[in-house]
């Protein structure tokens, strides 16, 4: 597995490894000064210019800075001097001007093809000081290609270098994969340098990658039938939403279950009938088009059920809500309007259940929770675990990453794509989920089923265009998608992230 640690935890893995394991530092930097210098090297630069600063990553960028130089690269450093210089960083320092490669007394006026950012690695804690804001500056300003060790210099306070490339060394850290920070990192390559896993402090934040879903692509068997691929009921569509409901079960259908049923409102039937061909439509009780009752669907009957894509928000919902929690003891999915329901009408308790999945944005979740926003996203991987941990409920919370809570981890998936940002997306999902929820454990359900849809929503990108996406077309690619997942080397965690030895 691909553990994700924050910059503390990745402290304590490189003190274990030093003190406990008895690899000297000077090894660990070696090893990580050689990760940076063949990926630089790949660049193919006539010129690399360090910046650094006097701690551990400035260390890490001088050593790197050798080994290109060894290879006939033109190598310069710039140093912006800080209160504590490491005895790592004035080895390396000496070493290269044992090399006659000496630090530049001020800023160069001529280009280099490579700029690597050494100012700051992952122990850095803002604010940055003004002393280095020159260095920041001067690095964003210039037109080289940037190269940062372990994590753009500055990130997380608001002054930070933005990078095209980031090498960072034996697992991703939380602001590597966290918006909107990760944005300013550019493409990033973990690389191993020998810390060992029994070093990892931490291991319930885990990076999904091809590796971990594709043993759960569900197999069938030859003598199966209908009945034993899932039986789904999905309840929504009030008012003017119908849509919503129905590219669930569009999806739910692509996604591979058996037989899937659509609870609307009766008022709906006629409009829908045409669309939904290969779904079983039930018309409910309903007034104005918004269901009043479903005390008249025998719920036993279905594997899973999942309510609230276009269901709108009205007390009776909440009556719909409380009936299917109390009388399916089977995976239920709330989504959308089902959970803004919840946070107007404060039922929070209604999630104390482990065989509910909820699936909300971060708009949903900061109405169910009443966390900002902006807290959610700079931290989306750890509250997404501490609200699972607090109402045992599994949680799904959609944004630029998804991150699925359940069974006391937290898994991110880093697939998909800005394009994805439209309306529909989401019923999709609930789709695809419902879909898999009615015939595999929770845990996996999810895991699965958010990958997948990411790779959708990426091929049916690469095959029209980011503005001209179509949530529609993204439901057919679901076929593609799991072909994907079939295919595809399981080191591949996303077109961004880059994992070496997993």
């Amino acid at each position: 597995m691909i553990y994700i640690l924050t910059p503390e935890e990745m402290t304590f893995a490189d003190k274990c490894t030093i003190e406990k394991i008895g690899i000297p530092s000077l090894v660990l930097m070696e090893n990580a000064a050689k990760a940076v210098a063949d990926f630089v090297f790949s660049l193919k630069p006539q010129s690399v210019l360090a910046v650094v600063s006097t701690g551990n990553n400035g260390a890490d960028a001088l050593a790197c800075l050798r080994w290109l130089s060894q290879r006939g690269v033109k190598c310069d450093f710039v140093v912006a001097k800080s209160s504590r210089t490491t005895e790592e960083f004035k080895i390396q320092q000496a070493i290269l001007e044992n090399l006659n490669i000496k630090a530049l007394d001020g800023f160069p006026k001529e280009k280099y093809d490579v700029i690597v950012d050494g100012l700051f690695g992952t122990g850095f804690r803002p604010p940055l000081k003004e002393e280095f804001v020159p260095y920041v500056d001067f690095i964003n300003n210039s037109s080289s290609i940037v190269v940062s060790v372990d994590i753009p210099s500055g990130i997380p306070s608001d002054k930070f270098v933005k990078a095209n490339y980031t090498i960072t060394f034996a697992y991703p850290k939380t602001y590597h994969i966290l918006y909107p920070y990760s944005k300013y990192a550019g493409d990033i390559y973990v690389k191993d340098i020998s810390i060992p896993n029994v070093c990892v402090p931490n291991t319930s934040r885990v990076l999904l990658s091809i590796k971990d879903v594709k043993p759960l692509l569900p197999k069938r068997e030859l003598d199966t039938n209908k009945g034993n691929e899932g039986k789904v009921l999905l309840i929504g569509g009030n008012g003017p939403y119908i849509g919503a409901v129905s590219m669930s079960a569009k999806a739910a259908t692509m996604a591979g279950a058996g037989l899937v049923y659509v609870g609307i409102p009766k008022e709906h039937m006629a409009s829908v009938s045409n669309y939904l061909i290969e779904q079983i439509k039930m018309p409910l009780p309903s007034k104005d088009y918004y269901i009043e009752s479903i005390e008249n669907i025998d719920l036993g009957q279905f594997d899973a059920v999942a309510v609230g894509m276009g269901f709108g928000v009205y007390e009776k919902g909440l009556s719909t809500i409380e009936h299917i929690l109390t009388s399916f003891n089977k995976p239920v999915l709330l989504d959308a309007d089902a959970l803004n329901i919840i946070s107007k009408y404060k039922a929070l308790e209604l999630l104390k259940n482990q065989n509910i999945v909820i699936t909300p944005h971060i708009g949903e979740f900061s109405r169910l929770s009443g966390i900002a926003k902006e807290d959610i996203i700079r931290n989306q991987i750890d509250l997404s675990y501490e609200f699972h941990k607090q109402y045992g409920c599994s949680l799904v919370l959609k944004g630029a990453i998804t991150t699925i809570a359940t069974e006391s981890k937290v898994y991110v998936s880093a697939r998909g794509t800005p394009a994805m940002a439209k309306g529909g997306t989401g019923d999709v999902l609930s789709g695809i989920l419902s879909a898999f929820l009615s015939k595999m454990s929770i845990s996996k359900a999810l895991k699965l089923g958010v990958f997948l849809h990411g790779i959708a929503g990426e091929i049916t990108a690469e095959k029209s265009h980011i503005e001209a996406f179509s949530t529609i077309d993204m439901i057919t690619n679901i076929q593609e998608a799991f072909k994907y997942i079939e295919k595809t080397k399981d080191s591949e965690v996303s077109y961004r992230l880059h994992i070496e030895n997993m």
